[in-house]
């Protein structure tokens, strides 16, 4: 199956025969059957179809013989959150996909936490090579459905609790992608004091005289979110890791004075983390990654390439909104303005992508004359910059980023990976 990636199944709205069976399948392998206590929580965004397809992976959930407990419209944090409170096995989150005829089944594991490769290859190749594994699976009962009217309530509760702030005199601009965004993010920053005013969707800044103390542009699902500073500036994702590397250092709240980043992690932020005595760990490309690591060597804080920040002795999971009331916490308590806390050295930036044919996908990175070439040109830039080349995971091509003190030495050493890699690939060799 094309579509499946391990924490995400992708289906038509009108296959509910591959929803049910999901729905059985993730209870059946995530919900051991000795377990007193079953429980799997199923989320949905407002898409039209999106309900009915929740209904059918409710269905089977229940035929393996566990209860499915419905939140109703959500986002994907509220499902990783609520895993973890209800003490459920499994989460499922369904979300609507921009073309009108797809949507897309999230997958979690207890805990909250997104759902092991590992463990998703297994779900897979139950449904669609080994069914008749399920019947030694499932319960000799049925389950049951439960309604939770208050998912929304719980989540923001938890958040509430968590950070024990109060925002009064604080204003804030926010701006959602999803109309139950918006809704969560209004009730929680009003909840805790806040001024909060709704940017619409098609605005891409916030009007400095309005006096925003920060503003919060909420993406992934709610999983992350880009911030402005109170002069309309946006804050990267290496400067705010800073903001909380540095704070958390300083208040004695980083394991082991670690935080965990993907191979991605800029340049800028390696230099800010050397210079402030902060060691930086690095795992793979994905959240999935740096939860692995955080978990197993037991560090507290971490961030994707993707703009989520993991506070894993707090949350299960990235997660946007916990974020934004983390940074205004911590705006709160040193008393200064977003763009004072965000001092990070700002370095030269190139990048460039190549698109490649698809049977050239992964065997790029086993010809000696492309990976020699980069190593060449990442002895040659030394502890003055930093070059990163992957695949992209959405369309074929290779995305090279350089960043670094010099503009004309990360220039040069770009185009060069890229002509190189562009030569390869007329040779024909593949």
């Amino acid at each position: 199956m094309e579509n499946f990636h391990g924490e995400y199944i992708t289906l038509e709205y009108s296959d509910h025969e591959l929803a049910e069976i999901t729905g059985k399948t993730v209870a059946s392998v995530l919900s051991p059957k000795n377990r007193k206590n079953p429980l799997v929580i199923v989320g949905r965004d407002g898409g039209m179809s999106a309900g009915s397809i929740a209904d059918s992976v409710c269905r089977g959930i229940c035929s393996a013989g566990i209860p499915a407990e419905k939140l109703g419209i959500v986002s994907p944090p509220v499902i990783s959150c609520l895993a973890e409170i209800h003490d459920a096995d499994a989460g499922i989150m369904i979300t609507s996909l921009p073309d009108g005829h797809h949507c897309g089944i999230r997958l979690y594991s207890s805990g909250g936490y997104k759902l092991s490769y590992e463990t998703g290859e297994e779900i897979k190749r139950i449904i669609f090579k080994s069914p008749e594994e399920l019947e030694k699976r499932i319960r000799n009962k049925k389950g049951g459905v439960i309604v939770c009217e208050n998912a929304i309530e719980e989540y923001i509760s938890f958040i509430r609790e968590s950070v024990n702030e109060d925002f009064s005199g604080m204003k804030i601009a926010v701006r959602c992608s999803d109309g139950k965004n918006n809704e969560i993010a209004v009730r929680l920053f009003t909840e805790m004091g806040a001024d909060v005013e709704i940017i619409p969707e098609d605005n891409e800044t916030f009007k400095t005289e309005d006096n925003f103390d920060c503003g919060f542009i909420f993406r992934n699902d709610g999983e992350s979110c880009t911030v402005i500073d109170e002069k309309g500036f946006i804050i990267d994702n290496d400067r705010l890791m800073a903001v909380f590397a540095k704070y958390c250092r300083n208040n004695n709240l980083l394991k082991n004075n670690v935080f965990v980043v993907t191979y991605g992690a800029g340049y800028g932020f390696m230099k800010f983390a050397e210079e402030n005595n902060i060691t930086v760990v690095t795992a793979g490309f994905d959240e999935n990654s740096i939860i692995a690591r955080m978990t197993e060597d037991g560090y507290s804080i971490g961030a994707d390439s993707n703009g989520r920040i993991i506070f894993l002795d707090d949350i299960p999971a990235g997660d946007g909104f916990f974020t934004a009331v983390k940074l205004l916490s911590i705006m709160r308590k040193i008393k200064s303005p977003l763009s004072e806390l965000a001092d990070m050295r700002h370095y030269s930036q190139v990048s460039a992508d190549v698109e490649i044919p698809l049977n050239f996908r992964e065997i790029w990175k086993n010809d000696c004359v492309i990976t020699d070439h980069i190593a060449r040109y990442i002895h040659l830039l030394g502890n003055r910059g930093k070059i990163f080349v992957h695949e992209n995971s959405v369309i074929p091509a290779i995305d090279i980023k350089a960043e670094g003190m010099d503009y004309v030495d990360i220039d040069d050493a770009v185009k060069s990976i890229a002509e190189k890699i562009r030569e390869r690939i007329i040779r024909k060799e593949y």
